[in-house]
């Protein structure tokens, strides 16, 4: 076996290892450890909190300084806790998910496929966005497919697949997603792509005002209602309290699509700047969103 293939296998048996332990807990167990690393990653250890409250800054400029570092206190706890649902995702059956996330109107979703076959949801890093797959392929009556990027460490990214697809949700890599989504569409069902996170520099961008900042988008949720003429609606997700959530699909742009670019996603872009102004603490905010500025032509 390959030296490269070895190194693959053994991070993937660790982190196997690491999601048999941790799973087995129960949540309330989890949460103190999410508590517990709170502490350690955020008071003692700071980590990432500059750059997690530099982004809370740009977004709400007329926030006092007090304000934004409740907020990025709140943030960080909500992401901590989404890491170890996570975990604990891995021993959630079908009706434990539907008990812990509440399809509010999932028949809008059922009523768009009977129409147009195929529809793209568009989601965002808000809530639990793991739960809120599971659930979904829990409880639709329909094929779905989830466009995702693979992670870097190929353990992790190997358990995080197996995850996924638990319910039957075919997973499609972002490299080669055209061919695979074709295909799916031929056969009809729900396109899922999270749509929030921003495209590298060589890649092609959509431009938006995002909470008040020149922002990128990727164009393919765009692309893909214009190919396969489909509906969009977006998947807003929002925390209830500590392990429960409510999701409600609000439709974005039904086909035939207006021929201005941006008519798919600048109603995604503002739906969402509307689910994080009312709801900041529940959005990622630690990682770098605004990594480059808008050059002056661009459109």
């Amino acid at each position: 076996m390959p030296a490269s293939e070895t190194k693959g296998f053994g991070a993937q048996r660790r982190a196997a290892l690491l999601i048999a332990l941790f799973s087995r807990l129960p949540l309330t167990a989890l949460y103190a450890l999410s508590t517990l690393l709170f502490f350690l990653l955020f008071r003692v250890a700071r980590f990432q909190r500059a750059l997690l409250s530099d982004n809370l800054r740009r977004a709400f400029p007329g926030e006092t300084e007090a304000s934004i570092q409740q907020l990025a206190a709140d943030s960080y706890r909500n992401a901590l806790d989404f890491l170890v649902e996570t975990l604990k995702a891995w021993r959630l059956d079908s009706d434990e998910l539907q008990r812990r996330v509440e399809l509010e109107n999932l028949s809008l979703l059922e009523t768009l496929l009977r129409k147009h076959k195929t529809v793209v949801a568009l989601t965002a890093h808000s809530g639990n966005w793991e739960w809120l797959q599971l659930a979904c392929a829990a409880q639709l009556q329909a094929p779905l497919a989830a466009v995702y990027q693979p992670l870097n460490h190929p353990g992790v990214d190997a358990q995080l697949r197996r995850l996924r697809a638990r319910f039957g949700t075919r997973l499609i890599a972002s490299e080669q997603a055209l061919a695979e989504l074709v295909d799916f569409a031929r056969h009809g069902g729900v396109i899922a792509l999270n749509a929030d996170q921003g495209p590298r520099p060589e890649e092609d961008k959509h431009w938006a005002r995002f909470l008040g900042i020149d922002t990128a988008f990727y164009t393919g949720p765009e692309k893909l209602a214009r190919l396969f003429q489909a509906p969009v609606v977006f998947v807003a997700m929002r925390r209830v309290r500590r392990g429960h959530y409510r999701v409600r699909f609000h439709t974005l742009a039904v086909p035939p699509h207006a021929p201005a670019a941006g008519a798919v996603l600048n109603p995604y872009v503002d739906a969402l700047e509307s689910q994080i102004r009312a709801l900041p603490q529940d959005w990622f905010w630690l990682y770098k969103r605004w990594k480059y500025q808008r050059p002056l032509y661009a459109d």
